[in-house]
């Protein structure tokens, strides 16, 4: 009843994990690379997404000094990194769920098997028994039907 219950709730948080992971992602694919100015390694939030940037060598000034202002786009890097982590840990919980699956179907499958080779064994058993008992009245009639021509002769 427990080993029900626990497999119960696995399937069911596998199932809403897996619903959320759908809901979550676009075109139901768990990463979909996007083709950004910014490296992968960083992120960025919904509401601050840039367009592409497309350009060529020629349309590239020259830079002779890094210059730093206060009126740069300001990056949340918390909230996709905190997304990513939400997916990627239900991945992992689904991941885990699915281990603990696998491994009990493997626990079924050789207890069954266990299962299987005493039952093969108790209905040869079964079998020879079965035989001995046919071969036992066999002998016993057999010793019967000389006992009454005995008699027979006897008279």
């Amino acid at each position: 009843m427990i080993k029900k219950s626990i497999v119960t709730a696995i399937v069911t948080a596998a199932a809403l994990s897996t619903q959320y992971v759908m809901t979550a992602s676009a075109d139901s694919m768990p990463y979909e690379p996007v083709f950004e100015s910014v490296p992968i390694t960083e992120s960025m939030t919904t509401a601050a997404k840039e367009q592409p940037v497309k350009s060529t060598i020629s349309e590239v000034p020259k830079i002779s000094a890094v210059q730093t202002s206060s009126t740069t786009n300001a990056v949340n890097t918390t909230a996709a990194p905190a997304e990513n982590g939400n997916l990627q840990s239900a991945l992992m919980q689904l991941d885990g769920a699915q281990v603990e699956i696998r491994n009990q179907l493997i626990q079924y499958k050789n207890e069954y098997s266990d299962i299987e080779n005493q039952y093969r064994l108790i209905k040869e058993q079964r079998k020879l028994k079965a035989k001995q008992i046919k071969d036992t009245e066999k002998k016993i009639k057999s010793l019967d039907s000389t006992k009454e021509k005995i008699r027979k002769n006897m008279d």
